[in-house]
């Protein structure tokens, strides 16, 4: 009989919620503005209420992202949960195996699907690349934001190199999200039309089985040792 389990809990569903929210409208904001000559961004800053409100809600939501960024390190820092979804997540040589093996699968040469604990290698790939990504958007967008201040300390030709890295870095981070991300959890034929795991935190343990069998064993094994 197939059951659920929690993956994903309350407070992880929150901080990929508020992640999901601010990173759209960053996207939303930042890429009509750095398109502006498009027609379709013109569109979109009138509708947005002009550059200067265009502007407001980029940092308002930048300080979003910041203040959950700040509280997801010290969550994986200092809590239990936290601490053991990072060491869950954190890259180990056996990724490197799986993505060989994985990719030998998908060719057709091999039988065998390599097994995965709690995340796989394109998790923690997605992860790793949002961390990255969003210490580069948030050191690039202070430069940016406090411009003045930053040319006092700063040579121009840093602020130029600066305002391009923040630039394409934000298209980056949409198409790995908005692309990536959405085909990867969402849109794939064995999920589609979605996962709800990011919102009532549950996966079946069929799907847990197949896609996550050294989880699935883990969990069958603490099951076990609480019966004894």
């Amino acid at each position: 009989m197939n059951h659920s389990v929690e993956r994903l809990s309350k407070n992880q569903r929150i901080q990929h919620i508020i992640l999901l929210v601010s990173m759209i409208m960053l996207s939303i904001t930042g890429l009509a503005l750095k398109f502006h000559n498009n027609s379709f961004s013109v569109w979109l800053i009138k509708l947005e209420g002009g550059i200067w409100v265009r502007g407001l809600i980029h940092r308002i939501f930048a300080i979003v992202l910041i203040l959950l960024s700040l509280y997801h390190l010290l969550w994986v820092t200092f809590t239990d949960e936290g601490h053991k979804e990072l060491m869950a997540i954190t890259p180990r040589l056996k990724d490197i195996s799986d993505f060989f093996k994985k990719l030998l699968y998908n060719l057709g040469l091999s039988n065998r699907q390599p097994q995965f604990a709690k995340y796989d290698y394109l998790q923690k790939l997605q992860y790793w690349g949002v961390v990255i990504g969003t210490i580069i958007m948030v050191i690039t967008g202070l430069i940016l934001w406090f411009v003045n201040q930053s040319m006092a300390i700063l040579p121009k030709w840093i602020i130029d190199v600066t305002m391009l890295i923040h630039g394409w870095d934000g298209v980056m981070i949409f198409i790995v999200l908005f692309l990536f991300h959405l085909y990867n959890v969402h849109l794939n034929p064995e999920v589609f039309p979605m996962s709800k795991t990011w919102i009532d935190g549950k996966i079946s343990t069929d799907r847990l089985k197949l896609e996550h069998r050294l989880e699935y064993d883990k969990l069958l094994s603490d099951k076990e040792d609480e019966n004894k």
